[in-house]
């Protein structure tokens, strides 16, 4: 009798033992699915927010482009003689580094009396501004070991121009933005291109080393490219087509330390180019590009 009692009340044991991990394997098993269809839709949830913000960067370059188309294709003389003193042609046409020079001294001066602060020198801002932004580049590669590295790294120009700088940069580009794609090919023709006027000026404008690392932040890095998908699509196009032209050089003076493939993003300008309508030296950044890619085929 105690034999057979002892065996039911093994039987029962093994009957709860195994009830019990039954259980627990189908709470696991249903907890194990919650899970993946949690990753699922979170999937589906970041694959429709990066669409969704593709569409409205495509909608909003179609409104940028159809504004342009019927205000302008090429800017007036009159704004001109404005902003740069006199007329100027093609960015590779301007005739003499002194022609370049007095062009961005006025566009300078231009800025000065846009602010109506009689203390303001746009100039000595503007290289302070690169100083600093020489002395603590962004980061090209690496940027997501962690959180807070890419946060840091999506915050890097208001982290080293601050509050008041970043402020007065987005006044300019928000109000002379027809006078933009000018001032760049008279900056890059002058202080950076490889024909440019003094090489002293180059170094203290930024050194190349400086200007390759915001190169491929653009090109390259998620914050980067997140940065340029908020400007306006002139402002984008330009970055991209001067970010190219920076990495070729330094593709030729052996300075492309993180092994940055050019081909991709000479493809990647053409097209972004290709599709505004409001660039007047859309012709000569496309021949230009043209070459690049002969150039690395």
């Amino acid at each position: 009798m105690t034999s057979n009692h002892g065996k039911i009340l093994a039987i029962v044991f093994f009957a709860v033992i195994s009830a019990g991990g039954i259980f627990f394997g189908l709470q696991h098993l249903s907890s194990w699915h919650e899970e993946e269809i949690q990753s699922a839709l979170e999937l589906q949830r970041r694959h429709f927010e990066i669409r969704q913000s593709q569409m409205e960067l495509e909608l909003r370059d179609l409104e940028e482009q159809l504004d342009e188309r019927t205000q302008r294709t090429a800017l007036p003389e009159a704004r001109i003689s404005e902003v740069f003193g006199n007329p100027g042609d093609e960015p590779n046409e301007i005739d003499t580094c002194e022609l370049k020079k007095q062009r961005i001294d006025s566009f300078f001066k231009y800025i000065d009396k846009k602010t109506k602060n009689p203390e303001m020198n746009s100039h000595d801002v503007f290289l302070t501004m690169m100083g600093d932004l020489a002395e603590k580049p962004p980061l090209v590669v690496g940027e997501t070991r962690d959180l807070i590295t890419l946060l840091r790294n999506r915050a890097h120009f208001f982290r080293v121009l601050k509050k008041d700088r970043i402020d007065m940069v987005r006044g300019i580009l928000r109000t002379e933005k027809d006078v933009l794609e000018s001032a760049m090919a008279d900056f890059y023709a002058y202080y950076i291109g490889e024909d440019s006027c003094e090489d002293v000026y180059r170094e203290q404008i930024m050194p190349i080393t400086a200007m390759y690392d915001y190169a491929g932040f653009f090109l390259e890095s998620i914050s980067g490219k997140s940065y340029l998908m908020r400007r306006d699509s002139t402002t984008r196009s330009l970055s991209l087509y001067y970010s190219v032209l920076i990495l070729d050089q330094s593709i030729d003076k052996d300075l492309n330390n993180y092994g940055i493939d050019i081909r991709g993003h000479i493809d990647l300008a053409m097209d972004d180019i290709q599709h505004q309508s409001g660039l007047a030296y859309q012709d000569h950044y496309l021949d230009t590009l043209e070459t690049l890619k002969h150039k690395y085929q």
